[in-house]
């Protein structure tokens, strides 16, 4: 797993410079930074769009009180009673997940607890575990690695991990104030489920689940919507009430708070911001991805403008989160057929808005049961679709439009961006 963070410079000569930290698996210490420049012109509907970098901890964090405050009581539980419990948070591609995460390891380390970063392999490989567990947790909020960070050598490593199982290492090495495991994209647990390693996978996340390692632990896991059933392939067939999360987006006001951040403390705006803020939210709804597509940009430019707020800026960033989002989306429904991204829009459009049962949808995705399970899983996978209120729908009412506009007629579509003709469409 690679952890990111993201930093804009705009110089004198106003480009915009993006460097990406990325600090390498846990099995690594190596810290790359990548810079990329790129032109932002002040004002302009012909200026170059801006990459929009989605991924890691977020910049600036609001929301999400319910998920902090559970976890808050889930730590003072676990400590109190030294069991240990398994909390995930799972959700479409864009909804946050990965930035959540970050911030609640980092809620859970100004707690005294150790955080450590798992990959998968780190579950059956007793020595991996060994060597996560004998180094410092690397914070996406760190700019640098320490020099005190460092890789167990082979002998340390060997001679910590021995015979022993995974979970007899973490019960070895288990801090005794508590041990937070992050374990990102658990949906890949289910290519664990039949195999040879099954056995010691299942192992160690069970004893993990009913806090067996010696010391308060919770496992903090964040995938897609298909994660609860890749848990399940491997054991873990119940979550505590509080501890299954279908995370959607943010609420309104936390949305505002994350744009008005970037444009105040980023972009340094002199003036209400208001209007912009007014301006974004009405196209993002809540959606974390949409909001960095857009107001990411949108500082760059007041920045760039030395804080200046210039309305053709605003409809130059506008344009520029709106082709990230049509990108989004035709992300989303890359890799299925086309004949179901038709029957999915017909769907929508007959269903005008409201929630679509399980029934409904593989009755529309075919008349083979074997085959709908399978697109069934592919939507949920990809995002297109996710748990709500019991049945199923598109994460945000645009995506649901974009899917119409684009899929609902089986003709010819014109979207904002142009002339769409099938032919166009991937297959």
């Amino acid at each position: 797993m690679v952890h990111s963070e993201v930093e804009g410079i705009v110089n004198a000569e106003g480009r915009l410079t993006l460097s990406v930290y990325s600090v390498l698996s846990p099995t690594t210490v190596d810290m790359v930074r990548r810079d990329k420049t790129y032109a932002v012109p002040a004002v302009g509907p012909e200026a170059e769009p801006i990459d929009v970098y989605e991924r890691g901890k977020a910049k600036y964090f609001h929301g999400r009180e319910d998920t902090r405050a559970m976890l808050k009581r889930r730590r003072a539980w676990a400590r109190r009673e030294s069991t240990g419990t398994t909390v995930l948070i799972q959700g479409a591609p864009g909804a946050g997940k990965t930035a959540l995460l970050s911030q609640l390891a980092s809620e859970a380390e100004r707690e005294d607890w150790t955080v450590a970063s798992l990959e998968i392999q780190a579950l059956y490989d007793p020595r991996l575990m060994a060597q996560i567990m004998g180094k410092r947790y690397i914070s996406r909020a760190q700019r640098t690695v320490k020099g005190d960070i460092h890789v167990m050598s082979t002998e340390t490593t060997m001679e910590r991990a021995g015979d022993a199982s995974v979970s007899q290492v973490l019960s070895n090495l288990a801090p005794k104030k508590g041990l937070i495991l992050l374990l990102d994209e658990v949906q890949t647990l289910i290519d664990l489920s039949e195999g040879p390693h099954t056995h010691l996978a299942k192992a160690t996340l069970n004893a993990i689940h009913k806090g067996q390692i010696g010391c308060p632990v919770i496992l903090l896991s964040g995938g897609l919507g298909t994660s609860e059933d890749a848990f399940y392939a491997m054991g873990i067939s119940r979550f505590d009430k509080d501890c299954l999360i279908n995370l959607g987006g943010l609420s309104e006001t936390a949305e505002r708070e994350v744009i008005c951040d970037w444009l105040v403390k980023y972009g340094q705006a002199k003036s209400d911001v208001t209007p912009w803020v007014d301006a974004i939210a009405a196209e993002t709804h809540g959606w974390p991805q949409h909001i960095m597509s857009y107001a990411q940009p949108a500082a760059a430019l007041v920045r760039r403008n030395k804080g200046e707020l210039i309305k053709s800026g605003l409809d130059f960033a506008l344009k520029t989160g709106r082709e990230s989002a049509d990108k989004y989306y035709s992300g989303r429904v890359k890799g299925i057929d086309v004949s179901v991204r038709f029957k999915l829009a017909r769907l929508l459009k007959s269903n005008d808005g409201q929630v679509i049962t399980a029934d409904a949808l593989f009755e529309a995705m075919s008349a083979n049961s074997a085959d709908a399970d399978a697109v069934f899983n592919k939507l949920l996978h990809r995002g297109v679709i996710v748990e709500k209120h019991g049945g199923y729908a598109v994460p945000i009412p645009p995506m649901r439009d974009w899917l119409i506009e684009h899929f609902g007629s089986g003709r010819s579509r014109v979207s904002r961006y142009g002339l769409r003709r099938d032919s166009d469409l991937e297959r």
